[in-house]
């Protein structure tokens, strides 16, 4: 009896085990268009055989486990590769929106307002005298003014909607990694019960991709089922429990925002991922108003004169003190904001006077300065003395412009010299002779003047025009790096902040047709901020016609400063690095940049597109759902299955044969 009833046992098992396959399969068909459902498979394995009477009863099959075909190796790749992706997609989104703002290469565009501005100044050279000539002129200026004003608020618009996003991002990883942490208890306790967690390992798994497109992950899983995710070297999963990120501002009065770790307040690096391309699209910068990183020109310039009062000066202080206004009026009409700083030094002693922008104690000071006799001061007194001051201005342009007619020895400490000076990035220029001062002022980008020569009014005016020309290389000068929508803005308003200020300097030299001095062009809506996009108005004064400037003289028919401000477009007023340009020749370099930024992410995310998909194609070959294969599967564990079910009937007839008929033979 044993053995009959064993053989039922058998069968039932293979009933029950391929009715589960079959089940298995039916769960892969309905989940074949279900994103990041990995396909199971019903393991059968022999069930142990029992010793029985002598014989080794073989007891059927049984479901070893419900295995999910899925390579954790591959996974490894298609998140490495979608958060790649995601990082130049964000770049490469951010670039777009730039080259829209721009309008470049169309017709609309800021070159196309540029030349008409220009021409208007070229027509006006022509008929200097006419009022239908002038009104042409104001039009341009105020079509100037508004294009150059709405593409700095779409500008700052488009760096607002990416900090959005970026915070979007940061609030999307929250709830992602909440939603790991609560199926990481799930899934432990299913395992703890000896259940199947499949189904939750495809949600979480599923979770893990969308995380990597956003930052870049470090994923470990453990035996009993928790799976830990990093990101900088900081949890942000660890088994139940999970830490949320928050935005924080990156800077006072910024309104830029960082991804910061909640309870430790420390800030993290994404990696790559949409993150850190929002990031670098937006500009890892301070986003306070007026910032200088974010593209808001730095005219400010500090200003030291450090002036030798021993008696190798006595012959040239006088002409020193008859010029320095002609200095301060060179950056005055350079539209510069400037501090000033007095620095006098003789044998032993040096003095310090802070005048800020008050330009007539500053003038008055320098005036009533007298030889007081001695040698000259060690220069690295001076040069301690101006470094330890500091700027008025956080990042201001410092400037130390010497006086003296003493040689400055280069066997002693000249490297100390120019080390302290490039470290404080002052630049040095010097009223004095060839002889050892020329090996400071070079190796810091600075000049000798001769303080021998007959026009000291010249002289001084040359020194201020100087300065006025290297702060405007600092700002055309703008430094590689990843962020994009802040790098471009600087170049925009170098561009726009040195042509507007020149244009001034222009307007303010000449005179009006009714015989006055001209006044600035360009005005600030916000005096506390340089000439910007977005920070431009029109002089009231040009609502009179007569106020446009084009003559040098009061002479009538006089057309000289028309004519330098319509050839400006061609003037090489725009410096950067050892290259001078036009204004021309330096917007073409912005629109190649930005154009050049566009297609290398184009060019990155199509790439990319091919490796993932190449990554998720693989990955789908081994964890996708074939109905080829499921259908054949069907096939199998139903014949299996009907299979089972005939030796089960079989097995029935035998034993009703032997329950019923026994014993009932011949009778």
């Amino acid at each position: 009896m044993s053995t009959g009833f064993s053989g039922l046992t058998t069968a039932v098992t293979g009933m029950h085990n391929n009715q589960k396959a079959l089940e298995v399969t039916g769960h892969n068909i309905s989940n074949l268009n279900t994103k990041g459902y990995t396909r199971q498979q019903a393991i059968l394995a022999t069930a142990n055989s029992r010793y029985i009477v002598n014989n080794w009863v073989e007891l059927g099959s049984k479901v070893q486990e419900i295995r999910q075909i899925r390579n954790s190796f591959l996974d490894g790749i298609y998140r490495r590769e979608a958060n790649a992706l995601g990082y130049w997609e964000a770049r490469y989104n951010g670039i777009s929106e730039l080259e829209s703002i721009l309008g470049e290469p169309m017709t609309d565009g800021l070159q196309s307002i540029l030349n008409e501005f220009w021409n208007a100044w070229q027509e006006l050279a022509k008929s200097p005298e006419s009022l239908t000539v002038r009104a042409l002129v104001r039009q341009r200026a105020e079509a100037l003014v508004y294009h150059l004003n709405h593409i700095g608020y779409q500008i700052d618009k488009l760096q607002e909607d990416i900090n959005n996003e970026i915070i979007k991002g940061i609030e999307k990883v929250n709830s992602i990694t909440k939603q790991i942490a609560e199926l990481n208890v799930l899934i432990a306790k299913a395992i703890a019960a000896n259940n199947n967690p499949n189904d939750y390992y495809d949600q979480r798994n599923l979770l893990v991709d969308q995380l990597s497109d956003l930052i870049k992950v470090e994923v470990y899983e453990h035996p009993d089922g928790y799976m830990d995710i990093l990101v900088g070297g900081y949890y942000l999963v660890s088994k139940t429990s999970h830490t949320n990120l928050v935005a924080v501002q990156n800077a006072p009065l910024s309104h830029f925002v960082v991804p910061v770790i909640e309870d430790l307040g420390v800030e993290i690096d994404p990696g790559m991922g949409r993150i850190k391309g929002l990031m670098e699209a937006r500009g890892m910068v301070s986003g306070a108003k007026g910032s200088y990183d974010n593209g808001t020109p730095n005219t400010t310039c500090d200003v030291t004169f450090a002036v030798d009062l021993s008696s190798a000066s006595s012959g040239y202080l006088a002409d020193l003190q008859n010029s320095i206004e002609k200095y301060v009026s060179e950056l005055k009409s350079n539209g510069l904001e400037y501090n000033l700083r007095l620095v006098t030094f003789n044998a032993g002693t040096v003095s310090n006077f802070d005048f800020g922008n008050d330009t007539d104690a500053f003038i008055n000071a320098v005036k009533s300065l007298n030889i007081s006799g001695g040698g000259a001061l060690d220069f690295g007194t001076v040069v301690s003395n101006v470094a330890g001051t500091g700027p008025f201005a956080e990042g201001a342009n410092r400037y130390l412009v010497v006086f003296s007619a003493e040689a400055l020895s280069t066997t002693g400490n000249l490297d100390d010299y120019i080390s302290t000076l490039t470290k404080n990035n002052i630049q040095v220029s010097v009223i004095g002779t060839d002889a050892g001062w020329n090996s400071v002022a070079k190796a810091i980008g600075g000049s000798v003047y001769d303080i021998t020569a007959d026009d000291y009014s010249s002289l001084m005016s040359k020194v201020g025009t100087d300065t006025a020309a290297d702060v405007n290389k600092r700002i055309a000068t703008v430094e590689e790096s990843l962020n994009i929508i802040s790098n471009v803005k600087k170049m925009l308003n170098a561009m726009v902040n040195i042509v507007l200020r020149e244009v001034n300097r222009l307007h303010m030299s000449g005179y009006t047709l009714d015989g006055k001095p001209g006044g600035a062009l360009f005005e600030t809506i916000d005096p506390s901020r340089p000439l910007e996009m977005g920070n431009i108005k029109l002089s009231d004064s040009l609502l009179d016609l007569n106020s446009i400037v084009a003559s040098s003289t009061d002479a009538n028919g006089d057309n000289v400063i028309a004519m330098k401000i319509a050839k400006l477009r061609n003037e090489s007023i725009m410096a950067s690095y050892n290259q001078t340009l036009s204004v021309d020749s330096y917007y073409q370099q912005i629109i190649l940049t930005v154009g050049n930024i566009g297609n290398e992410s184009r060019q990155y995310v199509e790439s990319q597109q091919v490796l993932v998909n190449a990554a998720e194609n693989e990955r789908q070959s081994l964890m996708g759902v074939s109905l080829d294969e499921e259908m054949g599967n069907l096939i199998k564990y139903k014949y299996a299955y009907n299979s089972a079910t005939k030796i089960v009937n079989v097995i029935n007839e035998m034993l009703e044969t032997i329950i019923y008929r026994t014993g009932i033979v011949g009778r």
